[in-house]
């Protein structure tokens, strides 16, 4: 319809334009055409399903389009071809790229934005107050989004009642009220995804065990610390359960028998034991965060064949032994961050050379471990190891020493808060694809590795706070813009 109307302000049908605005509205028909030909290549659904989302996390996206039934093999690898097809067409903007050129979010650029409505209401695809507030068609939407409170809504009897999709993109923390939670899970029993975002609840929702269809569950339930097997069982067809602000510390094992389960969020989980040998395997799962230290045994960490993204969270230290030769169990790990809280500060008892990783293992990221050694002859084994970041007070130690031909795939390396760091060295031939190094602060550290210019890819180097020697030196460097050198917070 909007290109229709383009085109016939082009062809002089309705008004002549001047000659300055007919190549503005050119340009945009021509973009609208791409659109179109980009709808047709690619399910209609997934372009309106974006609709609703200005700026979201690529991890939620293709969460939501696997729980929506948009991608045919139910595989995050099949959404992320979808997603970069969408951002080299230009039709979906990717807002942070992490460190690694990993996608984090991403957004749709104003200029598709017409189209982009037209498309959702003429398919009568979605409803949302914000664009459609005068609609007469609610019984046919199957999708709905609030911008608002839920309690701002007009009367949800209006919708219909074989309605997929409810999100709630409100960034406000209103506190809903168990009944209105109640109403929807009995109104709405063909629901495939619930997302109630920031919405706080006082507890689990009563009426969940309707939502026989549910792929997709999101919930703020900040004093929720256990997970009863009366929950569990009517959600056992769910694919992604997240909980970021629930702290479990007790999960019925029945958990177990979640096999469909992909996608796992907590601001804390703790697994339970195995219960018995016929109750089979997470196969499915390939993402949790975050973890207690304490349940990463290696009978737990066994039956999670598949996982491919870890994070845990807790006292390392006291789980030294357990978690040091269990990681190994997880033979398709590539992403593991490792968040250290200790009961005793300063007092760390990580060793981290007693550590069997997962040779799988690309990205990985220390947090506050205090760890005493030098980690880098560990590290640089790992054979695919292509994003290292030791973050927050992650190494108390004054020097660091790359071994030669070590890391042979490293292409990123982030150094944060290594506040007593002098000296750090590099041997013959290593870091060989380094790409990009930043570190931050550098307070004490008066040189960089002269092995580091020798490397062939590197392309980036951001420092913080340099002390005065080593800004000096980089100001004299001859190659500083081949090298795009960033100080911070003064600059070069």
């Amino acid at each position: 319809l909007f290109s229709e109307r383009l085109r016939r302000l082009l062809s002089g049908e309705e008004v002549t334009l001047p000659d300055a605005a007919k190549q503005l509205a050119q340009n945009l028909h021509t973009e609208i055409e791409i659109v179109t030909s980009l709808l047709r290549d690619y399910e209609c659904e997934i372009a309106g399903h974006l609709v609703n989302i200005i700026v979201e996390e690529e991890e939620m996206i293709y969460q939501l389009w696997i729980a929506e039934g948009f991608i045919p093999d139910n595989n995050e690898g099949t959404a992320e071809k979808y997603l970069e097809h969408l951002i080299n067409r230009g039709f979906v903007e990717a807002k942070k790229i992490k460190v690694g050129s990993r996608i984090n979010t991403c957004s749709i650029p104003n200029r598709w934005w017409p189209a982009l409505i037209q498309v959702a209401l003429a398919g009568e695809f979605i409803y949302s107050s914000v664009i459609d507030q005068e609609s007469d068609s609610r019984k046919m939407i199957k999708r709905l989004t609030a911008n608002v409170n839920l309690s701002e809504l007009d009367s949800l009897e209006d919708f219909n009642l074989y309605l997929h999709s409810l999100l709630c993109l409100s960034s406000e923390s209103h506190h809903l009220d168990p009944l209105d939670c109640e109403k929807i899970c009995k109104m709405f029993k063909f629901l495939r995804v619930l997302d109630l975002g920031s919405l706080v609840l006082s507890q689990l929702p009563s009426g969940i065990e309707n939502l026989f269809f549910l792929r997709y569950l999101k919930l703020n339930i900040p004093s929720l610390k256990s997970l009863p097997s009366s929950f569990l069982s009517s959600i056992s067809n769910l694919y992604t359960l997240d909980m970021p602000f629930s702290y479990i510390h007790h999960t019925a094992d029945v958990f177990w028998e979640m096999n469909k389960l992909r996608h796992l969020n907590f601001g804390l989980f703790t697994l339970p034991a195995y219960p018995r040998n016929d109750c089979g395997s997470l196969e499915n799962l390939n993402f949790i965060s975050a973890l207690h230290p304490r349940c990463c045994t290696p009978d737990i960490l066994g039956r999670l064949p598949n996982l491919r993204k870890l994070r845990i969270h807790g006292d390392l230290s006291n789980n030294q032994s357990l978690l040091s030769k269990s990681l190994y169990k997880l033979s398709s790990l590539e992403s593991l961050k490792l968040v250290n809280e200790s009961k005793m500060p300063r007092l760390s008892k990580i060793v981290l050379d007693e550590y069997q990783f997962p040779p799988s293992l690309t990205h990985l990221s220390f947090s506050n471990t205090e760890l005493m050694e030098d980690p880098m002859p560990t590290l640089e084994k790992l054979p695919l190891l292509q994003v290292l970041k030791l973050k927050k007070n992650s190494y108390l130690g004054r020097k660091l020493t790359c071994g030669s031909h070590g890391f042979p795939k490293l292409k990123v390396l982030h150094l944060k808060s290594m506040l007593w760091l002098e000296e750090w060295t590099m041997g013959t031939g290593a870091m060989p694809k380094l790409e990009c190094l930043i570190i931050d602060p550098c307070a004490y550290l008066k040189r960089l590795p002269k092995q580091l210019w020798s490397v062939k890819r590197f392309k980036k180097l951001e420092l913080w706070r340099p002390q005065p020697e080593l800004r000096q030196k980089l100001r004299d460097f001859k190659d500083k813009e081949q090298y795009n050198i960033q100080l911070y917070p003064y600059g070069i």
